[in-house]
């Protein structure tokens, strides 16, 4: 039996050991890689990011606002108790005609020791400018918190594509530069085997090798650059840190999606741009901002019924059944007329009316920064749609010369300084090709932005 204890007392050590590693291990505790087309990474988004997780907080917060204004308009209820102890009671002057002293006032104490009230009343608004005014601005406001809250989806949408397809590209660029050094690193093997055979100088191999180190810098900052688009993308999408992510849409995909001719005789309205709506939802808000500053000369009414029940005695026995209290009930209507408010009322309006003339300067303003945003935004994507035209015949060129000349090199009939230069040059070429993929798609997410009607 002890051998017993001491086994499983064994055992279940190694088990806690190994529960406390594992857990203290890095990656120990990361998920199953999640894999996202665009389309899903931005579903994704939708509903974790942090900024949209606000955003749509925002707009529950203006639902409740309307419920609150809508509430003030219907009948309210309140309770109060009051309790008073006259610990030295007060005392009244009473003519002394009372008490057969003419001419004099005598001191007199009323009132019993200990008193109470309690009181209800019911208020029922009847009529508020400022109610009415107030509730329709309140639902204003919250019509322009949906229309923000949408402003702000598209804008996480068009973030997540544009980071997307960055990492698509970082990826693809890698891919090549990866396939690349395969390449030089066996032209350094061949060239120490040449150099051993006394075929190459030692200047020769020297510069092969000096190849092979650049792009072995070249392809770590590329991927560290990777890791930084990568972690951006997850934190934009709302993923945790234990969590991996694997993009399903192929760099092909997105290319084949652009359409030049539409893009750029697509005809733009800007009455369905989302800032523009946007905007008509602020200077509507502006004008019922203006209306309710008005309703100030408007007047109150309102009516109330209250009921309440006194009690006074000179011992505390306020709970005893046998003892009197004396109720009493009222109503009335209160009417509340504003009448001279020394010009306060009159410059709260006149900055409400600044302010909705500020708004025209402002709508103006807006259609024709529209106007000219779609213009430039036509001619960047022109210039880059022919630029990544014009990149990807000089990759697909630099590539082949690239690769004549190093089986021209492999043959002898080349030198080390003539692949140096053609090597370079494929580089640089395949570093201007992929900027101009993700420019392109860059520039066509910002134009279909403008274009599109909301």
């Amino acid at each position: 039996m002890a051998f017993r204890r001491n086994l499983f007392s064994l055992l279940f050590l190694l088990l806690l050991i190994g529960s406390t590693i594992a857990q203290d291990t890095p990656g120990f505790n990361r998920t199953a890689p999640r894999v996202f087309t665009l389309q899903q990474a931005q579903d994704y988004a939708f509903e974790n990011n942090y900024d949209l997780k606000n955003s749509s907080t925002d707009v529950e917060i203006a639902r409740k606002m309307v419920k609150q204004n809508t509430a003030i308009g219907l009948p309210q209820i309140n309770a109060n108790a009051d309790y008073l102890d006259y610990v030295v009671q007060p005392t009244t002057l009473l003519p002394g005609e009372f008490f057969g002293k003419p001419g004099t006032y005598q001191p007199v104490q009323f009132g019993a020791t200990y008193n109470m009230t309690i009181k209800g009343t019911l208020t029922q608004l009847l009529y508020s400018g400022q109610y009415l005014v107030g509730l329709q601005t309140a639902k204003a406001y919250l019509e322009t918190s949906k229309q923000k809250n949408l402003r702000d989806k598209v804008d996480v949408r068009d973030q997540v594509a544009d980071v997307y397809i960055r990492l698509l590209v970082v990826n693809e660029g890698i891919k090549i530069l990866d396939s690349t050094y395969v390449v030089v690193s066996r032209l350094v093997r061949e060239a120490g085997e040449s150099y051993k055979a006394g075929l190459l100088e030692d200047i020769e191999v020297d510069q092969a090798d000096l190849n092979r180190s650049n792009l072995e810098a070249t392809i770590t900052y590329t991927k560290n650059q990777r890791d930084l688009i990568y972690a951006n993308l997850k934190f934009l999408i709302g993923l945790k840190d234990n969590e991996e992510l694997v993009l399903a849409d192929p760099l092909d995909y997105f290319l084949a999606q652009v359409n030049r001719d539409v893009l750029l005789n697509q005809p733009f309205d800007y009455h369905h741009n989302i800032d523009y709506t946007l905007l008509k939802k602020s200077d509507y808000l502006t004008l019922m901002q203006y209306k309710l500053s008005k309703t100030a000369y408007h007047p109150t009414l309102s009516g109330f019924l209250s009921a309440s029940t006194n009690a006074q005695r000179n011992a505390w026995n306020f709970f005893n059944t046998s003892q009197v209290w004396y109720p009493a009930v009222n109503f009335g209507i209160s009417l509340q007329i504003p009448i001279w408010s020394s010009g306060s009322r009159k410059y709260s309006v006149d900055q409400a009316r600044l302010n909705v003339e500020k708004t025209k300067v402002t709508d103006e303003k807006m259609r024709v920064g529209l106007e000219l945003q779609v213009a430039t935004a036509r001619t960047e994507f022109n210039n880059a749609y022919t630029i990544y035209l014009n990149k990807v015949k000089g990759f697909q060129t630099a590539l082949k010369i690239y690769e004549k000349t190093m089986t021209k090199y492999q043959q002898g009939m080349s030198g080390s300084t003539d692949l140096n230069q053609r090597y370079q040059q494929f580089l640089s070429a395949n570093n201007d090709y992929m900027q101009s993929i993700y420019a392109l798609l860059s520039q066509k997410i910002r134009l279909s932005k403008l274009l599109e009607k909301f």
